[in-house]
């Protein structure tokens, strides 16, 4: 039964966004080195930020965020030069949250999914590298946005995104709510501003 649970941990976790990559405009692409270099952006991001920590200070979750922010703006708008938005877009979310999975989840889920007794936190916590998924498509594309046209209401929200998400503690729940908010505030900012 254990290892029905964390096979059951694992698919959820890492079940969309294989069937985002199939199943999605980046797979016409052969975009598989560009899912690659947002991998690449994450790990060199959290390097950075474990390197600020360990030399200079102890950072707040506002500047932790921001620098996520950073990382993913340098590794959509500076490593993929010539290509469709869309697919710089989720193609770098898509390596950004199986890389945050992959070194946040994976070893959690081999070491604790697999104990005797069933327990809830894992499925949330996957369900929770949804959630990561469906945000960093959304912060993508108003970074993407926001470089293209120089808008202030797209790094606007971009930054109360960040402070909502830095300065409230909330469970999965209150989570999925903002980041569905979120989410379709930006569809709808987008939509806007495309016509």
């Amino acid at each position: 039964m254990t290892f029905y649970h964390f096979v059951n941990c694992l698919l959820l976790t890492f079940g969309p966004p294989v069937i985002l990559y199939r199943f999605s405009v980046i797979s016409e692409y052969g975009t598989l080195m560009r899912v690659l270099t947002g991998a690449l952006s994450y790990i060199l991001t959290q390097m950075s930020k474990m390197l600020i920590i360990a030399g200079l200070v102890n950072l707040t979750e506002f500047w932790e965020h921001l620098i996520d922010c950073i990382g993913l703006y340098y590794s959509m708008v500076h490593y993929q030069k010539a290509s469709v938005a869309s697919v710089k877009i989720l193609s770098t979310a898509l390596g950004w949250t199986v890389t945050e999975s992959i070194f946040t989840r994976l070893v959690n889920f081999y070491i604790n999914a697999r104990s005797l007794q069933f327990d809830w936190h894992h499925l949330i916590d996957a369900c929770g590298a949804n959630i990561d998924l469906v945000q960093n498509i959304c912060l993508c594309s108003l970074l993407w946005y926001w470089n293209r046209k120089s808008n202030k209401l797209y790094l606007a929200m971009i930054i109360g995104y960040i402070l909502a998400i830095s300065f409230t503690e909330f469970n999965i729940i209150h989570r999925t709510g903002m980041v569905m908010a979120f989410s379709i505030a930006s569809m709808a900012i987008l939509n806007v501003n495309e016509k």
